[in-house]
């Protein structure tokens, strides 16, 4: 408790950090509005700590959220699992081309979870482990950091990037190179490289706040997060049952799935065929696994599920063969 409640002093400093720059840039500008230079100071004050503002978590770009109206089977599933790992519950579903997982995150400014699923494993489990993912998936939502420590890591990121993540500049450096060929001897001793480790050197200097406060969060949490994940393993497993999580675990760690799956696609076969591949690979590693003890999901069910997610199953299964 002592350190969490250290990482919450971290992460409120760091966000005062961000709004010390905004401050700045308005009483800069506010203290002499007539002048110029007050404009452009208390302007690139501003510019930073908009940079530095907490980011939320975003959707991603390739992940297609799923009309309730389209998928009631899937949408009915996720908020049972949900439920039973008393996670919250998914606002939305989405389904993700090549996510080889599932995540429940909370996105946006008002902080909607939305659950999104990797259609590539989604197809090649057997019922028991579609549970298994999504309750690992649900569970694992309840270890997050919340945000303002996820917000102060997204800040501390965008900091680092700024001063030390951008690295040699590749045009500078090409044009330092032919101005050196055509002038030979006469060509400038003050060259671009030393402007950028003059830079890089400035970088270090004041980034230092930016290591420190990263080095204290990760520290801090590192020992509360270990602790909410094995206890979020814990509700899975009572969930889904210790069989299906530890043949999820495997299949996942080793992505066996893929290679079938990237074969039918090349070979053109049909999403049934497929799925119906996936299964009966599936049915002597599920003879010996439990079932899920705390929520189930019936052969009926799960076919619905594929039912739902035909078209999308075929654009995933086009893409995998172009990545072949």
């Amino acid at each position: 408790m002592l350190t969490k409640f250290a990482a919450y002093v971290v992460a409120i400093a760091v966000h005062a950090f961000t709004l010390a720059f905004a401050a700045l840039g308005l009483w800069t500008i506010l203290r002499n509005p007539g002048f110029l230079v007050s404009w452009l100071l208390g302007g690139v004050f501003l510019g930073l700590g908009c940079m530095l503002r907490p980011r939320a978590a975003r959707l991603s770009p390739a992940a297609e959220v799923l009309p309730r109206e389209t998928a009631p089977a899937l949408y009915a599933l996720a908020e049972r699992v949900a439920a039973a790992t008393w996670a919250p519950k998914p606002r939305a579903v989405a389904v993700h081309d090549q996510g080889l997982g599932a995540e429940l995150t909370r996105v946006g400014l008002l902080r909607r979870p939305v659950l999104t699923v990797g259609l590539p494993i989604w197809l090649a489990l057997a019922p028991a482990q579609r549970v298994a993912l999504l309750a690992v998936a649900c569970a694992n939502a309840r270890a997050e950091e919340g945000m303002i420590i996820g917000g102060a890591r997204t800040t501390l990121a965008e900091l680092r990037a700024a001063l030390f993540g951008g690295g040699e500049n590749s045009s500078r450096r090409r044009a330092h190179e032919d101005m050196a060929l055509t002038l030979g001897a006469w060509a400038p001793h003050t060259t671009y490289e030393t402007a950028g480790t003059f830079g890089r050197l400035v970088g270090w200097v004041v980034g230092w706040p930016a290591i420190v406060a990263g080095f204290l969060l990760d520290r801090l949490t590192r020992g509360w997060l270990a602790g909410e994940r094995a206890r979020a393993r814990e509700i899975a497993e009572q969930v889904a049952g210790p069989g299906a999580l530890a043949e999820l675990s495997e299949l996942a760690a080793s992505r066996r799935y893929l290679a079938p799956l990237q074969a039918a696609a090349l070979r053109g076969e049909d999403v049934s065929v497929i799925r119906r591949g996936a299964l009966d690979r599936a049915a002597l590693r599920e003879l010996d696994s439990p079932r899920p003890v705390a929520a189930t999901i019936e052969a009926g069910e799960s076919e619905r599920l594929d039912e739902e997610l035909k078209s999308r199953y075929a654009r995933m299964l086009r893409g995998l063969g172009l990545l072949s």
